[in-house]
């Protein structure tokens, strides 16, 4: 078998027959056919045709080699290329956002630096005031029927722990018993979105004379993130307000600090 070469796209075609005149891949008209080369060699043969205008199989064999060869090298040159450029790219992100990167996909812990008291400010509410590592922001919840929140929260993900402050104001009752008011709040913690395996105890302490319920507990996270939480609960006539400071289980620094938080909640 011989080859014709087009003289359009460059490829080559099997001269199966004498009667070959098209391309096979663009379907031009070859420039030199086997009746016009023979109108010059009226005594040719179409071997001598092939043999003259085509090139053989092991010829051809060789160009299809080669390609497919240069082709290889570029496949490798751009995936090569394509590798470097990502691994710039990584590069660039881990040294902008890598420590943010890890903080985020790594459990927080709060730092021992937070347990220095000597920084920690003062947030007031209408009931308590006590002292916090950081500010605390106003933060929405949604009042009910005879019912009325404050709440107040600061830290987050970032810091390893988180402090909530809420009030409940009830409008119907001049006075609210501290026992319903503090397994009510419990039961709010544990109904939270994303919340299982809750479980806590809860011991009754005097805070200036007044009662009021220490609780400690742990929760997973969406199944996957144990989180461990301190609450105190209060009650002062139809006001009920809790404390709440959750951070990430077992963690001794986040649980001092929840600690020392709570122990510097004074009556108002």
């Amino acid at each position: 078998m011989h080859y014709l070469k087009c003289g359009h796209c460059g490829r080559h075609s099997a001269l199966k027959s004498e009667y070959v005149t098209l391309c096979d891949h663009c379907s031009k008209k070859f420039p030199l056919t086997f009746p016009v080369w023979q109108a010059r060699h009226p005594h040719g043969s179409f071997e001598q045709f092939a043999t003259e205008a085509g090139i053989s199989e092991a010829a051809y064999q060789a160009i299809i080699k080669k390609q497919q060869h240069w082709m290889l090298t570029i496949r490798q040159k751009a995936a090569l290329i394509t590798g470097i450029v990502i691994l710039v790219a990584c590069s660039t992100l881990g040294a902008w956002y890598g420590p943010g990167l890890v903080k985020m996909f790594s459990k927080p812990t709060v730092p021992a630096a937070m347990l220095e008291t000597g920084g920690w400010r003062t947030f007031r509410g209408n009931v308590l005031r006590l002292q916090t590592p950081f500010s605390l922001s106003p933060a929405d919840r949604k009042d009910m029927p005879n019912l009325r929140f404050k709440a107040f929260t600061g830290g987050g993900r970032a810091e390893g722990l988180e402090i909530t402050m809420e009030e409940a104001i009830f409008l119907a009752q001049s006075q609210v018993e501290l026992e319903p008011a503090a397994r009510a709040a419990a039961d709010a913690l544990a109904r939270q979105k994303g919340v299982s395996q809750f479980s806590y105890t809860e011991k009754r302490v005097q805070l200036n004379g007044a009662p009021a319920m220490w609780q400690q507990g742990s929760y997973v996270q969406d199944h996957s993130a144990p989180m461990e939480f301190s609450s105190l609960v209060v009650v002062k006539g139809g006001i009920s307000v809790q404390v709440v400071v959750t951070h990430t289980g077992n963690d001794s620094t986040g649980r001092r600090v929840a600690e020392e938080v709570l122990k510097s909640a004074q009556l108002n």
